[in-house]
């Protein structure tokens, strides 16, 4: 894909009429790093929505505001009790990449080996669109397909919400990748509340070695008070997921995808499940 144009509008008010005047020939743009990954578009008019103030975490209550255009590199720095995403930002590709990438970039177009569905969708999250009034979505109905299809003409994508973890709850991440800044061949994200030594509770999601992010909640009620022990974890997990259709990629079989997504997920899910009985909630 070719960018046919590069407008900058000062206002909200003003990017959202110019995508309303140029319709399909228009798309927003902050960091502008999946363009390369866009081929099969039509040239395109960017509108970049990099100075409209939608940057930066603020907490509220016991919620994270991100706006969509925040650095990826800035969820690394920011620190907070409660704060996970740190763990997913650290993550992804390189540093210079990380300055450049932006959360909303990473989320309002999913490719299967994105960072951030696979986190939000354990953490309950939710967006905030910028229509003619503010609407919010839940990452469940968000990420039922391509988010594409959830805007109209002239709607912005302005933040992501997620609520701090809590005490008793632990939050995990594992990303396997052949290199530091290679595409990811499974990712797993697990927010996991403890109880006597045994799991009271669980919202996990993989992405990668599946055609989309998504949440399994048959596994989330597979966990339903297995120890806080690996094999158990290893068990639940394989029974569960046993029937799955996995994505194979990079010269990977069937066998091995599914090991590595297994593997991945339990490696999640056990992380987040130690965090929650150590106190340690996000682990950043």
């Amino acid at each position: 894909m070719k960018l046919s144009d590069f407008q900058r509008p000062a206002t909200v008010d003003e990017a959202r009429k110019a995508l309303k005047d140029h319709g399909e020939a228009a798309m927003p743009v902050a960091g502008g790093t999946a363009l390369h990954f866009m081929q099969g578009l039509k040239d395109k008019i960017a509108i970049d929505i990099s100075q409209l103030g939608f940057t930066g975490v603020t907490k509220n209550g016991d919620s994270f505001s991100i706006g969509s255009t925040t650095a990826v590199a800035d969820l690394v720095e920011y620190h907070e009790e409660g704060w996970a995403l740190c763990q997913v930002a650290s993550r992804l590709a390189t540093n210079q990449l990380r300055h450049m990438s932006t959360v909303g970039g990473n989320i309002a177009r999913v490719f299967p080996w994105a960072d951030f569905p696979v986190a939000l969708l354990a953490l309950d999250g939710e967006v905030v669109i910028q229509s003619d009034s503010e609407k919010k979505m839940s990452m469940d109905d968000y990420f039922k397909g391509q988010p594409a299809k959830h805007y109209s003409a002239g709607d912005l994508l302005k933040s992501v919400e997620v609520k701090a973890v809590a005490a008793g709850e632990g939050f995990g991440y594992h990303k396997e990748v052949r290199t530091a800044a290679g595409f990811s061949m499974a990712t797993a994200a697990a927010k996991v509340t403890v109880k006597d030594g045994a799991i009271d509770g669980a919202r996990v999601a993989i992405g990668a070695s599946v055609g989309m992010p998504q949440r399994l909640e048959e596994l989330e009620k597979a966990l339903a008070g297995v120890k806080i022990d690996a094999e158990a974890i290893k068990a639940a997990v394989e029974k569960a997921t046993q029937n799955m259709s996995w994505k194979n990629k990079e010269g990977q079989g069937d066998v091995y995808t599914a090991n590595l997504a297994q593997v991945t997920l339990t490696d999640a899910i056990f992380q987040a499940a130690e965090r929650a009985e150590k106190g340690e909630r996000g682990g950043c």
